[in-house]
């Protein structure tokens, strides 16, 4: 749920985780062991010392033959002791856009305790990675930094850009949807042999896990949702968590003796920052966050607001967020350019395959009341046009309305909140769980976006994985308050605390 470029209308539309075996006639059990199995290859992933093993299949794009097919590449993270060689744990990558591939050093860590035992199977989603990704040319960072978004007729802009994409990746992004590359990872399931798969999505990879378990679900065994969205929810809905998981900063800040001392009325000031760059941008010299070279900067609302958000997602980038409003408001922007310089995420996330998703599956259960309801929220308002402007020049085919509906299943099943989270609060995880009658929910009230990663939680969904869901979760280690202390000032963090604050302690 992220952009390359948070500056534009185009750029927010953009932005914007008990086994079975699959029932087989004779004559398919034949034809199963006379298949040949993909070769696989020794690879090395960014971040990762270990050797994993790697691999493709092709699979149609369409029903139509005469659509031709696509290689989808895959990578396995092979287990420490391979006791369970006819199960694996397969991760869903986040987004949507993001390549799982590109992203096996977070699943090793966040699956380390699963691994111990079964292979880690990461899929390259059709439209990402090695799978034929679907990327255009991007906007360079001093580009985003010189683009005045008042001045610009910013509809004409996004149309222009969103055409020149599609006409560059010349794809009907119909054939990308979740529904559609289900199918993927089923088939990359059974041409490898697992007779059973542990699901782990995060983020906008807990759709596609939800959607496979509706497609494919004697083929799962377990499942775990870390940062749930809801199969009913539309995704322009996260102006909501953003602006509770902005207002629990600024209301953390208030109660904190240093913050409160050092950045009095944090709220008010930051949207009396908004307020001046409602109407007149500012211009000025920066240093390029990587190359230290003076370029030019148009300081926007827009590029302001979609820095905070952003600055949400993190603890380590949230306790920067008072600084950087208030040395803002005080004429120096280097905070606020060191946290806009991180939002950049042109190189890792597929735009093709993101609108793709968003195109069919988003925008197309927008209602009257839903518009009305998420455009209350900033972000909320600008997605929603950012998909009116581009969704129609992509179109992309809607998917069934069943689609919508809640998955129904008694397979066990694990859902992870963050309480700060900024894009999938809990109440998302409580409405996807309507229909799950095997199902648990737990809450990091401290946790941010990924509770894995940021938690002790690695070790419950090892347990979980474990015990194939049956055994009883001891979840009191996700109480533990991991936020981090505010920046006081461009040196660091306060030395001291209020005593009487426990969390002034770690934000």
């Amino acid at each position: 749920m992220m952009s390359r470029s948070n500056m534009t209308k185009t750029g927010l539309f953009k932005l914007a985780a008990l086994p079975l075996m699959m029932g087989l006639s004779s004559s398919a059990i034949a034809e199963q062991e006379n298949q040949v199995k993909p070769q696989l290859t020794p690879c090395y992933a960014k971040g990762l010392d270990d050797r994993l093993l790697c691999g493709s299949i092709k699979q149609p794009v369409s029903d139509n033959p005469a659509d031709g097919e696509i290689d989808i590449h895959f990578a396995i993270i092979p287990a420490i002791k391979p006791s369970k060689p006819e199960e694996a744990v397969i991760g869903f990558a986040g987004g949507p856009g993001q390549s799982a591939t590109e992203l096996a050093a977070i699943f090793d860590r966040n699956l380390r305790y699963a691994r111990e035992s079964r292979d880690i199977l990461l899929v390259d989603q059709r439209g990402t990675g090695k799978s034929n990704k679907l990327q255009c040319e991007g906007v360079d960072l001093i580009s985003q930094f010189e683009l005045n978004d008042l001045t610009e007729d910013m509809d004409i802009f996004a149309k222009e850009e969103t055409q020149k994409c599609k006409d560059e990746l010349n794809t009907d992004l119909t054939h990308y949807s979740t529904v559609a590359a289900a199918k993927d990872f089923d088939a990359v399931r059974e041409a490898l042999g697992y007779k059973g798969l542990h699901l782990y999505g995060v983020s906008y990879g807990t759709r596609i896990a939800q959607e496979y378990t509706r497609q494919f679900p004697n083929s799962v065994i377990t499942s775990t949702l870390d940062g749930v969205v809801p199969m009913q929810q539309s995704l322009t809905a996260i102006g909501k968590a953003i602006d509770d998981s902005m207002n629990a900063l600024f209301d953390r800040c208030e109660t904190d003796a240093n913050c409160s001392e050092n950045y009095p009325n944090l709220k008010a000031n930051f949207y009396k920052l908004l307020e001046q760059l409602d109407d007149q941008a500012i211009e000025t010299t920066v240093r390029h966050p990587r190359t230290h070279k003076k370029i030019n900067l148009v300081l926007t609302k827009m590029k302001v607001f979609s820095t905070v958000r952003m600055a949400l997602y993190s603890h380590t980038t949230r306790a920067l967020v008072p600084l950087a409003i208030s040395e803002a408001l005080n004429g120096d922007y280097s905070p606020i350019v060191g946290l806009l310089s991180s939002t950049d995420m042109m190189d890792s996330m597929a735009m093709g395959m993101h609108s793709a998703i968003v195109c069919s599956e988003d925008w197309p259960s927008l209602t009257d009341a839903s518009r009305a309801d998420h455009g209350q929220a900033y972000m909320g308002r600008m997605m929603i046009e950012g998909f009116d402007i581009a969704c129609p020049i992509w179109d992309a085919k809607p998917v069934d309305k069943s689609f919508y509906e809640p998955v129904k299943t008694d397979i066990p099943t694990l859902l992870l909140s963050g309480g700060l989270d900024p894009a999938t609060p809990a109440s998302w995880a409580e409405m996807a769980m309507v229909e799950m009658s095997n199902v648990k929910h737990l809450v990091s009230e401290s946790a941010t976006h990924g509770v894995v990663s940021q938690t002790c939680a690695a070790n419950i969904v090892g347990k979980f994985i474990d015990s194939n869901g049956s055994e009883e979760l001891d979840a009191t280690c996700l109480e533990k308050d991991n936020r981090k202390q505010f920046f006081m000032n461009l040196n660091g963090v306060a030395l001291h605390t209020d005593s009487g604050s426990e969390s002034s302690e770690k934000e």
